[in-house]
């Protein structure tokens, strides 16, 4: 599936092979975000782990749930995405867990286009909402959300005394 968007984004389902690198990967990246956002680096760890395990039991072949690798024009890996089909009072929506864009390709329009190719994907399977949690120190995350017509729907806030 490809989006034009003055960039190119290819979504391509992920491997059995390249899974596991992508979780280790994952896995660190949430801990670090989790201890960034006030959670020891242990406890961040933690729930990371948990996090995975628990979303993705089978892997790549975790019912309802999508992981693709995320190919550049010249059709290169550049991230990855995954999200999951879930359905709340009779409402399906398509729950965004983790879009990672490579740092070296990172301010070149990937990130919005890789959003857009994820919407075709969400049309063909008949869903029209996309939902998504960012951390709050993530402004060029909520940039870009608001940019493509993410609306908040929950903000928590917390104080430390």
């Amino acid at each position: 599936m490809s989006i034009q968007t003055g960039r190119t984004a290819i979504l391509v389902p992920m491997t059995e092979a390249d899974y596991p690198v992508w979780r280790e990967r994952g896995i660190k990246a949430y801990a670090e975000d989790k201890a960034q956002s006030g959670y020891s680096l242990e406890n961040a760890q933690k729930l990371s782990e948990e996090s995975y395990t628990t979303s993705l039991p089978k892997g790549v072949n975790t019912p309802d749930n999508y992981i693709f690798t995320i190919l550049n024009a010249s059709e290169q890996p550049v991230g990855a995405l995954w999200f999951a089909v879930k359905e709340d009072y009779g409402k399906k929506t398509a729950f965004i867990y983790d879009i990672e864009i490579n740092l070296a390709e990172r301010g070149k329009g990937l990130g919005k286009a890789t959003m857009l190719a994820l919407e075709a994907e969400i049309k063909k399977l008949g869903i029209n909402r996309i939902g998504l949690h960012v951390f709050a120190f993530n402004k060029t995350a909520h940039a870009l959300y608001a940019s493509l017509g993410y609306k908040s729907t929950d903000i928590t806030m917390e104080k430390i005394i």
